[in-house]
């Protein structure tokens, strides 16, 4: 009798004041057309089938989700009842500072989504340009708390819901609406000729499955399992596909990193349409073993770097830490790859570079915009005339319009070798220490788990034959990247 006592304590204590047929999780649905709306009497959209789909996963661990009630509730509603636990479980929520310590959020995200605009059809450059603009907002949401000051002059007028707000824009009370890309992408696909974008570079964040603080981790745990395998599979995918949302929603394990061409860590292949180099190369790899796929974006240096200050993307590479950039970046523990700054110069060119000290001040020196350079070059007496980057630098050097350029050894050597000057260029001897280059990512809920998971995965990596592969590819070996 004491051992069937001791292991009814036991499943009580893993599984909490469930049932012993099975866990059963209430939940409600938002009124927040796709991810739930009404089809006559029927409850239908993108988050109503991802909950088919988890209690289909789901069936085998015994754990089902079921409707406290199928009425459309607002957000604020739902995390009430979250909070009380009225519900157990909510699928489709952006993270919350606020909210954080009174409800659990699964980690892994079910989709990622951006903050946009949008106005009347043919409305967009008045919109745009005004300097005074009423921009509608959905009351009590993540989106309403952090909308962009992007109007010299604007009134927020928060609504209970979309159908009020989008009211409100067909009757001209308000400019513009501001929301998800879920919901605003939906009826942008739904009414093509009535609405339009305002095209606007708007943060990236991701909605999440939530949970009451009563449920215990073993669920936590099944669900978050659940949702890996629907990435692995494609669901979530397929379901975005099914709404029409591909322009405007990426599933959760699509990772977006920015970039620019810096052969032979990165760099674009225009004949084969896709990105190489060896830090590209790792980076894919990587996330591809966390579940992850990577989609590689660039942009000019400086707006990398503005877009990733409004956590406009995921990540960014490859770039060394400042005190300015760790004010909206989170980086890794482990570095990606290394490397060294130095001049160049043409040999044609009789400039003395062997030493710092033996370059006139009236020499100018080109840099890239927006890099992060040694104190060594800042403190040199040269001139220095900011260039967009690497290749424009070389070009500059090549036709006398500058003296010097300063760039990470590898991609000087090899963009000399791309313009045909390898044999007339020459370079200075090293005069900092090894430059330390990281994947980083944004400083919010997302890009500090994806900090998180990277480091250990990266570390295990560069320990492969996989990577010492990569590293052969490009012509390169362990010795030339130690840390």
């Amino acid at each position: 009798m004491k051992v069937k006592m001791s292991i009814l304590f036991l499943f009580l204590l893993i599984f909490g004041t469930y049932s012993i047929f099975g866990i059963t999780l209430y939940t409600y649905p938002q009124n927040a057309i796709p991810k739930y709306f009404k089809l006559g009497n029927t409850l239908t959209g993108l988050c109503k089938d991802i909950i088919e789909a988890l209690n289909m996963e789901l069936s085998k661990e015994s754990i089902k989700i079921e409707y406290k009630s199928k009425n459309l509730s607002t957000i604020s509603e739902i995390f009430n009842a979250l909070e009380k636990n009225e519900i157990d479980i909510f699928i489709g929520a952006a993270y919350s500072e606020d909210r954080k310590d009174k409800v659990q959020y699964v980690k892994t995200p079910l989709y990622g989504l951006r903050e946009m605009f949008i106005v009347r059809k043919g409305k967009s450059d008045i919109v745009q340009f005004s300097s005074l603009a009423r921009i509608g907002v959905i009351g009590s949401t993540v989106t309403s708390q952090s909308m962009p000051n992007i109007f010299s002059k604007s009134e927020i007028i928060a609504f209970k819901n979309i159908e009020e707000a989008l009211k409100a824009l067909d009757e001209n009370k308000i400019d513009a609406l501001f929301y998800s890309s879920i919901v605003l992408g939906y009826i942008l696909s739904q009414n093509p000729n009535k609405y339009e974008k305002l095209n606007l570079v708007d943060e990236k964040y991701y909605h999440y499955i939530v949970l009451s603080k009563k449920v215990n981790n073993y669920v936590s745990q099944k669900i978050e399992e659940a949702i890996k395998s629907f990435h692995k599979k494609g669901t979530i995918a397929s379901l975005i596909n099914k709404y029409k949302l591909q322009d405007y929603v990426l599933p959760g394990n699509v990772v977006e990193i920015l970039t620019v061409d810096w052969k032979p860590y990165e760099w674009y292949d225009e004949k084969e349409k896709i990105w190489k180099g060896f830090d590209v190369d790792t980076v894919t790899k990587v996330f591809e073993k966390l579940g992850y796929k990577v989609v590689f974006r660039t942009l000019p240096w400086e707006r990398c770097l503005d877009a990733m200050s409004n956590s406009a993307y995921d990540g960014i590479m490859s770039l060394r830490i400042n005190d300015e950039r760790k004010t909206y970046l989170v980086f890794p523990d482990e570095p990606l790859s290394t490397g060294y700054d130095l001049l160049f110069k043409m040999k044609s060119k009789n400039i003395d570079i062997s030493t710092l000290e033996n370059i006139p001040s009236n020499v100018t020196c080109g840099y890239s915009s927006g890099y992060a350079y040694g104190d060594w070059f800042w403190n040199a007496k040269f001139r220095k005339e900011p260039v967009v980057d690497d290749v424009t630098g070389f070009e500059l050097l090549k036709n006398g319009r500058i003296d010097l350029f300063v760039c990470n050894l590898l991609v000087g050597k090899s963009i000399a070798k791309d313009l045909g000057i390898e044999n007339d260029v020459e370079y200075s001897k090293i005069f900092s220490e090894k430059m330390i280059y990281y994947v980083a990512f944004s400083k919010n809920f997302h890009g500090t788990y994806l900090s998180e998971i990277f480091t250990p995965e990266l570390q295990k990596f560069k320990k492969s034959s996989d990577y010492e592969n990569i590293l052969k590819k490009y012509g390169l070996t362990l010795k030339d990247l130690q840390f």
